[in-house]
């Protein structure tokens, strides 16, 4: 059964998307044109929309599936070596500064030699799914 984890979305991700949306409407107040307004909605409202919604996370069998701009990478949960709970504003698929540093056995996992970092809404959920699978999996949190 697949169990889907939304990312954690942080204040400041907010404040930029209405940073710019309220730039946008000054634009607009100043005079760029209805048609140049609405072009610049709709490509900034998609760019926002992407990266708001296009974050999550999946958890099905042995496969953590890390879905970025709805794209999916699947990673082997028996690989997994440890889990770190960090403040980090390193980008990486997640959408908080409170994320998890994921630690692989092999470093051909991921192609990186430092961790992965998400951030679940529900990470002690989470954290326990992966254990339920993998209970060798070292956890700091």
């Amino acid at each position: 059964m697949k169990t889907v984890y939304r990312s954690r979305i942080d204040w400041w991700i907010w404040a930029t998307a209405c940073f710019f949306f309220v730039v946008l409407i000054v634009a607009a107040i100043g005079g760029i044109g209805l048609i140049s307004f609405l072009i610049f909605l709709i490509g900034f409202g998609s760019i926002f929309a992407i990266t708001f919604f296009g974050v999550w996370y999946a958890v099905e069998g042995n496969e953590l599936s890390v879905y970025q701009f709805c794209r999916p990478h699947r990673f082997p949960i028996n690989k997994i070596k440890a889990i770190k709970s960090c403040k980090s504003f390193l980008w990486g698929p997640a959408l908080s500064s409170d994320k998890l540093a994921i630690t692989f056995t092999d470093r051909s996992v991921l192609k990186l030699s430092g961790p992965m970092y998400i951030s679940p809404k529900d990470k002690e959920r989470f954290v326990g799914q992966l254990l339920e699978i993998n209970p060798d999996i070292k956890i700091n949190l």
